[in-house]
């Protein structure tokens, strides 16, 4: 059973990323009350999705881009 919960934290975030610098980013906060010392926050690009995932708390991973399958280097 997943509980996840997210809260919007900013939606003007830019992070670099080996695939691109992304600009105008929706950052939120992923939680769950299953395991509540975990927490992550996660940068979602429009018309991308994720790019970035970074464990704040509980953990020492980052997920990031570095390839999307069928199309040229276009960021923004």
């Amino acid at each position: 059973m997943a509980e996840d919960k997210g809260t919007v934290l900013s939606l003007n975030e830019t992070v670099s990323v080996p695939f691109g610098t992304f600009s105008n980013l929706l950052k939120t906060k992923d939680f769950s009350p299953l395991e509540p010392d975990i927490v992550e926050n996660k940068y979602y690009a429009q018309h991308v999705g994720q790019v970035k995932a970074i464990s704040v708390k509980g953990e020492s991973e980052v997920e990031t881009l570095v390839q999307i399958n069928g199309t040229g280097n276009n960021t923004g």
